[in-house]
């Protein structure tokens, strides 16, 4: 398929203005859509075929910066409609919840794959989408945490095998941003900066954020609460991903101490093609942690990588069900780790 197939979250975008203008009912349209659509169109399309060649090119990298954008502006316009007395309070639940699934599905994923860009402006980009869901320290936690420690029982954003869904949010929520200060600490100490100077990026969010939630405040109450409400969504969607994406899977540790490389089987994947489609090649997560700088539309498919049964859509929606994932993936994570390359098949 060409490049083009990456304009598929763009599609699911467009479904919250239409639910707007619709009214009623349709209003929850992109909530419901997104995930029964991608799930539909996974289990239609099955799996993609293995280009022998990456793509690439400049015009995949403008779909995720076009999403933020587009995004930031749908977010800001609904805000008004919800902040507006005369919209119903079923319509502004409605908003809510669909302005927050779009956000922390699509959303989240296009400002992932900007804080792990080179170019300071994709960066920014990715940290504007962050700061509008209060959730600016997730780029430190990620790239200089998660990247390092994936896999492993000193990192919050991997779920234990056993875990369920509701007991890894809240832990992997105030793990990440405590292992981003210490991060952040740590860093400045070796300069020579105090940790509570002007260089701490930590307090620099935190201000952020502070100052954005109260000019919101200040302008309509409404408005700040459907933003609370949008952020807590998406930040929840987010993490679900963070709970699929490393599940049970866990790298050795040697006699002399020595935590195991990560590798292929350390990450869950998947060959869906609507999956990688509409959610910029998370599928191929063992390669994205191969080279974390590498843009998503050149991911590939790496031999020997654990495969969850399905494409990510349909695993966030089991793990809202801990016992039926547990039945699900608790053999599947046995498997890969005993290197058994057919893991991701019953």
């Amino acid at each position: 398929m060409t490049p083009l197939r990456y304009l598929t979250p763009f599609l699911f975008l467009v479904l919250l203005p239409l639910g707007a203008w619709l009214g009623g009912v349709w209003i929850f349209l992109p909530a419901i859509i997104t995930p029964l659509g991608l799930i539909a169109l996974d289990a239609a399309l099955g799996p993609e075929k293995v280009r022998s060649k990456p793509e690439s090119g400049r015009i995949p990298r403008w779909f995720p910066r076009a999403y933020i954008v587009l995004q930031l502006v749908t977010t800001f316009w609904v805000a008004v409609v919800v902040a507006s007395p005369s919209t119903p309070l079923l319509d502004a639940l409605g908003l809510t919840l669909s302005t927050g699934v779009t956000t922390g599905v699509f959303g989240f994923l296009a400002a992932h794959e900007m804080v792990h860009s080179p170019e300071r402006r994709e960066r920014a980009l990715g940290l504007i989408l962050l700061g509008s869901v209060l959730y600016m320290h997730f780029r430190i936690a990620h790239i200089h945490g998660h990247h390092r420690r994936a896999a492993t029982p000193d990192d919050p954003a991997t779920a234990k095998l056993g875990e369920s869904l509701y007991a890894f949010l809240p832990r992997t929520v105030a793990g990440q941003f405590r292992e981003a200060w210490q991060f952040e600490s740590h860093r400045l100490l070796r300069i020579g900066q105090p940790v509570l100077g002007v260089r701490n990026r930590m307090l620099w969010y935190i201000f952020a954020e502070t100052f954005f939630l109260l000019a919101v405040a200040l302008a309509n109450v409404r408005a700040l609460f459907f933003l609370i409400a949008v952020a807590a969504i998406a930040v929840a969607l987010l993490e679900t991903f963070n709970y699929v994406a490393h599940y049970g899977l866990r790298r050795s540790v040697g006699p002399d101490g020595r935590v195991e490389r990560l590798s292929s089987q350390h990450s869950w994947n998947s060959v869906r093609r609507m999956n990688n489609a509409a959610l910029f090649n998370m599928g191929r997560h063992s390669d994205h942690h191969r080279v974390m700088t590498k843009s998503y539309e050149g991911l590939e498919p790496v031999s020997g990588a654990a495969e969850l049964p399905s494409g990510y859509a349909s695993a966030l929606v089991m793990a809202l069900v801990p016992p039926l994932w547990c039945r699900v993936m608790d053999r599947r994570v046995h498997a890969a780790m005993a290197g058994n390359l057919q893991a991701g098949t019953p």
